[in-house]
């Protein structure tokens, strides 16, 4: 069996199951891809989608649109074929030299440094598949005026994840959220490659 045709009976597997969760339709698309990249439908009811999060996720992608990811591997997982027939590129300073002097001088987590760099530039999307400390650095950001159009928020781990994604859904950003301790890079990937994929749809048949 090729590679294709296993993804195909993958996702129709996936799909069989999704109603079962009650989750929108109109998102079946970001859903099944979730479930497909990790095998597991338990991250299904974990998923807080916000009001006008794709909407604006998919108006913000104009050509040379740049997204923040915390880190490399997020970076890694995202398909290159979509990001170059949408126009967007990506940027990781998390594993820079200068990101690494600037945590060190101002006794930051490198990947909250990181996000002052993206700030700083103007970046507007970020994704997040690791680091707590980085998102928490955001809302820092965003908390002084800083303003985004959208975050994708899956960062990992027992001290302080669960509690930055819940202040992050309190703000009035849009946002996809993987709430509680849970979450990773490749679920990150997965959910951007997903939205990409949706918004080169959508663009094709306009």
């Amino acid at each position: 069996m090729r590679g294709q045709d296993i993804e195909r009976l993958s996702l129709r597997m996936i799909r069989s199951v999704l109603p079962s969760y009650a989750l929108p339709e109109a998102y079946t698309f970001l859903f099944e891809r979730i479930v497909h990249a990790t095998a597991d439908f338990s991250l299904l009811p974990l998923l807080a989608l916000k009001e006008g999060f794709v909407e604006r996720f998919f108006e913000s992608l104009t050509p040379g649109y740049t997204i923040f990811c915390d880190v490399a591997m997020v970076q890694s997982g995202v398909n290159e074929k979509l990001l170059r027939k949408s126009g967007v590129q990506l940027a990781t300073f998390v594993h820079t030299k200068a990101c690494d002097q600037r945590a060190r001088k101002h006794r930051l987590t490198r990947a909250a440094a990181s996000v002052d760099f993206a700030c700083e530039q103007g970046i507007r999307g970020f994704v997040f598949g690791n680091s707590p400390t980085g998102l928490g650095r955001l809302l820092e950001w965003i908390a002084r005026g800083y303003r985004v159009d959208w975050v994708l928020a899956c960062p990992v781990g027992f001290v302080g994840a669960a509690e930055v994604k819940e202040a992050l859904l309190r703000l009035p950003v849009p946002a996809l959220v993987l709430r509680g301790p849970r979450g990773g890079s490749p679920i990150a990937a997965a959910a951007l490659n997903a939205l990409l994929r949706e918004f080169l749809r959508r663009k094709s048949h306009a």
